[in-house]
Order: structure tokens, then sequence, then C-alpha cells
């Protein structure tokens, strides 16, 4: 099993090249208020993923 930083992908150190680059279906999230940004599936989007302190940017409701 694959741990959840593995399905993080690139970072983005910038909100709006995320935005650019993020599908409609997809979320954009960070852990450090902002300087970096990772754009994942909402499957990704887990409680395991908020208690490792990520927030949810914004994506799907």
């Amino acid at each position: 099993m694959s741990s959840i930083l593995d399905q993080l992908g690139p970072k983005y150190f910038s909100l709006d090249a995320a935005r650019v680059d993020a599908s409609p279906t997809e979320v954009i999230i960070t852990n450090d208020e902002g300087n970096t940004y990772y754009i994942v599936t909402p499957d990704v989007v887990t409680e395991e993923l908020f208690q490792l302190g990520y927030k949810k940017v914004e994506g799907e409701e």
C-alpha cells in the first residue's frame, strides 16, 4: 500500500499555477500556509491527509 504522500504529485509554489493545471474535478491542498500546493483527486482527500496537516484550498465540495 502506498503512502498518502506518494499520491500528492508535483509541488506548486503558486496557487495560480496550481489552478491552471488542476481539472475541475481535482482538489488543491496545502500543508504550509500557502507556500506549496498539490493537486490531488478527491479520493486522496481523507482524514489521514488532514491529520498530516494538509488543508483543502479549493476544489470539489
